[in-house]
């Protein structure tokens, strides 16, 4: 019987959390066009929103994986006001590998701080189809690639 496993890393923004919040959610469709070598599309499935069961299709690049995966998701957890959302995949690439596989997003004010720090959380929980498949670290570390360019442009912009 396979295990649910699980990969993360935390790293400090700058940048506004909301606005990096709203990147990685609502204005997902966008991160194409900023982070274009990690993200081929983005699409939000149903009116834009982002509340429990919104869907999303991602074709995303994985740090140094050559070709781009599709994924389908939708969030299976949400909590706008504190900046985290559950994303659980149901379909596409990654599923051929997995039996389940959910990423988390968590969005902080860094404690102690008066210069507007936060830190960024991202988790994946998965269970491998198999004992063969390997750790998507490639997968964890785009999102850590992806935060720091978001970080990056967000305060370029500000």
């Amino acid at each position: 019987m396979a295990q649910i496993q699980k990969l993360e890393v935390v790293q400090e923004v700058k940048c506004c959390p909301d606005k990096l919040y709203r990147m990685f959610t609502r204005d997902a469709p966008q991160l194409p066009k900023y982070l274009p070598k990690a993200f081929h599309s983005v699409e939000v499935i149903g009116d834009g929103e982002v509340r429990l069961g919104t869907g999303f299709v991602w074709k995303a690049v994985p740090h140094h994986a050559g070709s781009a995966i599709l994924t389908k998701q939708k969030i299976t957890e949400v909590d706008n006001k504190n900046r985290s959302n559950t994303y659980t995949v149901f379909e596409g690439d990654v599923m051929k590998n997995f039996n389940s596989f959910d990423f988390k997003l968590d969005i902080t004010p860094k404690s102690g701080t008066t210069d507007g720090t936060s830190l960024v959380k991202w988790s994946v929980e998965y269970e491998k189809a198999n004992e063969d498949v390997i750790d998507p670290t490639e997968i964890i570390k785009a999102c850590e690639v992806a935060t720091t360019e978001m970080n990056i442009h967000l305060l370029k912009k500000a």
